[in-house]
């Protein structure tokens, strides 16, 4: 920084004057990150804006592997009911982790037509029966694979290999958030385990990691980890030694 006093780069700079150039210059970092939020720059290149306007305000996923089948479920197969028990035949070679594939077998539980869209479900899930109508079954989605762990990043992520984001990665990426307070896009793990990849199903991968889904254990001592330092930590801060910091502040400033 050019300067007409020859000497002031040698002179020794007292502690006010650092604090206060020092302290000014956080002050300006945080005036624009303030100024930013509230849209008063004249550009905004945070990526927590939606893209396009959004009609979701937000998402639920229930993923449930090894969950009943959705042909017992809501997805009525009638073929089956014609075929069942003859032998199978695809067409074509399919992978089947048993020693060759059984004959056709329908389900063993009763369908009934529900609501006014006549949608066919399960006696398993005949509690749904009263709601059908407001629901959306989408039946036309096919898996590249039999395999379980490539089957789940094909469903979290679009793709059967690691490294891409899941797929509440891109909502949260899509959606922003409105409070930055607060994680945008949160998972809650069966307590038993994780599914197949585990967190790789919930990664932002290349997008900024803060889109990445954020552990929520219900009902434990530590439902975040991290959130709060560990107990009988030697290297932890504690009000003990908070205090003592702020002392040996206060008589260093003395």
């Amino acid at each position: 920084m050019p300067t007409n006093d020859p000497v002031s780069l040698e002179r020794p700079q007292s502690r006010r004057d650092w604090l206060w150039q020092t302290g000014g210059g956080l002050g300006g970092i945080a005036l624009a990150s303030l100024l930013g939020q509230e849209n008063v720059l004249a550009t905004d290149e945070s990526g927590d804006r939606p893209h396009f306007p959004a009609k979701a305000k937000r998402v639920v996923q229930l993923f449930m592997a090894g969950a009943a089948s959705h042909i017992d479920l809501w997805d009525h197969k009638p073929a089956l009911e014609k075929h069942h028990g003859e032998t199978s035949d695809y067409g074509e070679p399919i992978e089947a982790f048993q020693n060759g594939l059984g004959p056709w077998m329908k389900s063993p539980f009763r369908f009934k037509p529900a609501g006014e869209c006549g949608k066919a479900i399960s006696e398993v899930v005949a509690p749904l029966r009263s709601c059908v109508d407001d629901m959306a079954f989408v039946h036309n989605m096919v898996g590249k694979t039999g395999v379980h762990s490539q089957a789940t990043y094909l469903q979290a992520t679009g793709f059967q290999r690691p490294g891409f984001p899941g797929m509440g990665a891109w909502v949260s990426y899509a959606l922003g958030s409105l409070n930055e307070n607060l994680p945008t896009f949160v998972v809650l793990p069966d307590r038993r385990g994780y599914a197949s990849n585990g967190p790789k199903n919930w990664s932002a991968a290349f997008l900024p990691t803060h889109h990445q889904g954020t552990i929520i254990r219900p009902g434990t001592k530590t439902p975040i980890a991290d959130l709060h330092p560990p107990e009988n930590s030697p290297i932890s801060i504690t009000g003990k030694s908070e205090a003592a910091t702020l002392d040996l502040l206060g008589r260093l400033n003395r």
